[in-house]
């Protein structure tokens, strides 16, 4: 399998922010594990995912995105030389410092078996907040791409990821949208960013298989009060009465 490329993002976003937002739904035991890594066109990657299941949905309340209080990352490479992912990490810090010091981007140089059958390498970014809050962005280097070059697009993406705001970055909307709509008849809401097109024909795909239909509603901030970030100066709230669904599933005698 190819865990790695730049249209499906990393498996180091799935493992250390998509798996949180599970635990923070209530999916408390979900956990991914990377054996190997696989980068195109060859893959050769190897991930093991568990986690509980659930009978009930509760509603959620995410409103509040929080200040960024420290970045973490990983720079991963396979069949490279080693000092591809210090020089990923060294340009990464040098943009990052200047905004926050608590930066740390953890260095993962793979070779033989859990490397996978092709050469490649990554960075993956994300962000964590005073409210637990947490956005990433990650991308895959394609042929001939310097280190420099992959470092600084990636953290490019990150700010502008940051600068759009909200409890959820664009890549995980969908994630929260669909607890939402699952769960019990209370009234749920997500503060978060512009949609992406994929958000917006989710939430139509929401309207027609389970009749749960969003109220949106533009929320403006103050930019003269003390302590508002500079941003869009402006999230959406996402709100929505819960289907009620249940998992009436029994164990076997």
């Amino acid at each position: 399998a190819v865990v790695s490329t730049q249209s499906t993002g990393s498996v180091d976003t799935v493992k250390h922010v998509t798996i949180s937002y599970c635990k923070r739904l209530g999916l408390h035991s979900a956990e991914l594990t990377i054996s190997k890594r696989g980068y195109p066109p060859l893959g050769g990657g190897s991930v093991t995912f568990t986690c509980n299941t659930l009978k009930t949905i509760k509603p959620i309340q995410w409103i509040d995105p929080g200040k960024v209080w420290r970045i973490r990352g990983v720079a991963s490479c396979s069949r490279m030389s080693p000092a591809t992912n210090p020089r990923v990490i060294d340009r990464s810090h040098g943009i990052l410092n200047a905004f926050l010091p608590d930066v740390y981007i953890y260095n993962e140089h793979l070779k033989g078996f859990n490397s996978g059958k092709s050469s490649g390498h990554s960075l993956c970014l994300y962000t964590e907040s005073t409210t637990e809050v947490m956005v990433s962005v990650d991308c895959t280097a394609q042929p001939q791409t310097l280190p420099e070059d992959l470092a600084t697009e990636t953290t490019q993406l990150l700010l502008d990821t940051i600068h759009t705001g909200g409890c959820v970055d664009s890549r995980h909307q969908y994630l929260p949208l669909l607890f939402m709509a699952l769960s019990q008849s209370n009234v749920s809401t997500l503060c978060t960013g512009p949609l992406t097109p994929f958000s917006i024909s989710f939430l139509r795909n929401l309207k027609l298989f389970l009749g749960v239909v969003f109220k949106i509603k533009v929320k403006t901030l103050d930019s003269k009060e003390v302590g508002n970030r500079k941003g869009l100066n402006s999230f959406l709230l996402l709100s929505c009465l819960g289907a009620g669904f249940e998992n009436i599933n029994r164990a076997m005698i």
